[in-house]
């Protein structure tokens, strides 16, 4: 991931939540690779500024699933269904598409907003969720942000 780091880090609204149980996996090992990056990036410095969009982002950018009209991972219907699931995480969050925030405050928004118990909702059929690396994730920073 080559970025210019006075820009803020482009985030689909679900990515902000699959950022919670990234464990190193993924569908190539450029997309693992960058994710794996982005993940670092934000842990190591949580006051870095993101852009939350609901189209293609920076963790897109590297999946093999991407083409010019958006995500194909499931067929035809994919970037429509992602672009849902953005919008259904940025209105359990209170953001909107466009909006830049800190990931500090990203990850206090997710932690009073969302639940690992509200992903099946959230998420659908994605084939990471059985896994429950989210889910966990999600959890653990519902926890630790109580006092």
């Amino acid at each position: 991931m080559n970025r210019d780091t006075t820009a803020p880090l482009r985030l689909r609204g679900h990515t902000l939540l699959c950022l919670q149980g990234f464990r190193g996996e993924g569908y190539s090992l450029d997309f693992v690779n960058n994710m794996a990056e982005v993940h670092r990036l934000l842990t190591e410095h949580p006051e870095t500024w993101v852009e939350v969009v609901a189209s293609p982002d920076t963790i897109c950018g590297a999946c093999p699933h991407r083409r010019l009209s958006g995500c194909t991972l499931n067929g035809a219907r994919s970037e429509e269904e992602m672009h849902e699931q953005d919008h259904v995480v940025l209105r359990k969050l209170g953001i909107e598409a466009g909006s830049r925030l800190p990931w500090r405050e990203i990850l206090d928004r997710i932690s009073r907003s969302v639940s690992g118990g509200d992903l099946p909702a959230i998420c659908g059929t994605c084939r990471w969720l059985p896994l429950g690396y989210c889910r966990e994730g999600v959890d653990r920073l519902h926890k630790s942000a109580r006092p």
